[in-house]
């Protein structure tokens, strides 16, 4: 009988063929619809992603990935961030709502910590993996270069700027979403550069410069 770990690891061999990624986007909230040119082949991948939106951009080597809305328990439920890692992925970038309970817009914010009390993580019952430390440092999930870079980024764009009803990138910002804290704990199993962001559906961001950022940034190191 397979472990988790066992089945993990075929089903990232299942469907490396020829993939290349060097910037993941996950996108939980369709914040990025229409971004990527290419629809990325999902008929493989491991239920709940089997079928879900995604697409690449094969010039700057990035996937844009919208979440199901029901992201289960297990490795499964974090499948695209080890499939972008072991296909040479750089960085992650996540999109978020800032709150689920509160639909109203808002500026765009980093998130500089995450709590998760609901003990939802891709890696229970994962056992021993080749991927990495089954218990990982999880005091340093987001990626304060990449972060800071971003955050000037943001607040360069003019329909931010314009928004003077909140300053954008200025946190401490705490969430309590599993499906914000799950691909995260993901990233830190393998060491992939996290940043996570909550927008408003209506906010517009500067993509080109900022998966240009995320695609310089250093090879990640597994832990």
């Amino acid at each position: 009988m397979y472990s988790n770990s066992d089945q993990l690891e075929q089903s990232l061999a299942s469907c490396l063929s020829g993939a290349a990624c060097d910037v993941l986007v996950l996108d939980l909230a369709q914040l990025a619809d229409g971004q990527g040119s290419e629809p990325l082949n999902t008929s493989d991948w491991p239920k709940p992603w089997r079928g879900t939106n995604a697409h690449e951009d094969p010039s700057t080597r990035t996937w844009w990935i919208q979440a199901p809305k029901d992201l289960g328990r297990g490795w499964p439920s974090a499948f695209p961030v080890w499939l972008c890692q072991a296909a040479g992925a750089r960085a992650l970038l996540i999109l978020a709502q800032p709150s689920d309970q509160d639909p109203a817009p808002l500026s765009p914010l980093h998130l500089t910590d995450v709590v998760d009390l609901t003990q939802e993580s891709p890696l229970i019952g994962l056992g021993p993996s080749p991927r990495g430390t089954l218990f990982p440092d999880r005091t340093q999930m987001l990626d304060p270069g990449l972060t800071d870079e971003l955050q000037a980024l943001i607040k360069s764009s003019p329909a931010i700027a314009a928004d003077t009803s909140t300053d954008p990138g200025n946190g401490p910002w705490q969430i309590l979403l599993p499906r914000v804290s799950i691909p995260l704990a993901a990233a830190a199993h393998v060491g992939l550069p996290a940043v996570a962001l909550a927008l408003a559906p209506q906010d517009t961001l500067p993509w080109d410069a900022i998966i240009q950022t995320l695609g310089a940034a250093p090879t990640p190191q597994a832990p």
